[in-house]
């Protein structure tokens, strides 16, 4: 046996504190009721905070199940129409996924900042998740003379 496992040995395994209680007869206290085994079970149940969450969980993964996942081609085409768009002020309309909604939505407007260390671009005062981003057009303008 190696050392590591004689001296865990040593340490985990060492009842020798305890030999005169091993043997004692078990005494169910005078003073309280004896435990329900499932409240017993439910002391030891490290999740069990967590029981509202999956209901969470399962709401939102129905939101993305209508989610269309953009190739890596249309990524970079998004990319590129940000970049063009901080040097050139243009009006466009963003189709993109709404996480709270589940849904595609519209929305026009201008380019206000770009932040891709977050993964965000704000256009007037909404955030939108970059790769949520589906497609983008410039919106045509009226000249009236």
């Amino acid at each position: 046996m190696d050392e590591k496992k004689l001296i865990e040995q040593q340490i985990f395994n060492d009842t020798s504190t305890y030999q005169d209680i091993m043997d004692l007869p078990y005494r169910p206290s005078k003073r309280h009721l004896p435990m329900e085994q499932i409240d017993r079970a439910a002391q030891f149940a490290p999740f069990g905070a967590l029981d509202g969450f999956s209901t969470l969980i399962k709401e939102k993964s129905e939101n993305y199940a209508r989610k269309k996942y953009s190739s890596a081609e249309q990524e970079t085409r998004i990319m590129q129409q940000l970049n063009y768009l901080k040097t050139h002020p243009l009006k466009v309309d963003v189709n993109y996924f709404n996480d709270q909604s589940g849904y595609y939505e519209h929305l026009k407007g201008y380019l206000k900042k770009i932040e891709p260390q977050k993964g965000r671009v704000t256009f007037d005062e909404t955030p939108i998740v970059i790769v949520n981003i589906r497609a983008m057009k410039k919106v045509p303008t009226c000249n009236r003379d």
